[in-house]
């Protein structure tokens, strides 16, 4: 049988070893710990865009609905949830009658996901004409 030449070598390079494969295993955590907080920020983001977008279509829809009828009150427009992700999106819009003008509050919501619970809420008001012949001011 032939003995090690260098036992306390063979242990130096296992231990430098296993210090590499720490290293690298934190840096991987720490890279993925980052991808994951940027994917994060980027649906937050989505979900504000969405929110505003979805509270301006609303505005046109009290603004369309009322040049329609003025006796228009209001509605719950939208009011869905999405099955694969619980997603719930509802814009709700309220009408308003002071001093011969019509105001319309629209209220957009966006949240409710399995994975994060929070919830996104813009509102607007706009004034609409009570004269037909007047354009709806925004």
């Amino acid at each position: 049988m032939r003995a090690a030449r260098n036992p306390k070598r063979s242990g130096a390079i296992l231990i430098v070893a296993l210090v590499a494969v720490a290293i690298f295993t934190s840096l991987a955590a720490t890279n993925i710990r980052s991808v994951l907080r940027h994917r994060q920020a980027v649906k937050s983001e989505r979900n504000m865009i969405q929110t505003q977008l979805l509270c301006e279509a609303g505005c046109d829809r009290a603004a369309s609905m009322f040049a329609l009828n003025r006796e228009y009150a209001g509605e719950v427009w939208l009011d869905l949830q999405d099955p694969s992700t619980g997603l719930v999106t509802k814009v709700d819009i309220r009408m308003e009658r002071k001093d011969g003008k019509a105001i319309a509050s629209v209220q957009a919501s966006l949240g409710g996901l399995h994975q994060s619970p929070q919830r996104i809420q813009r509102t607007r008001h706009i004034v609409l004409s009570a004269s037909p012949d007047v354009e709806p001011n925004r």
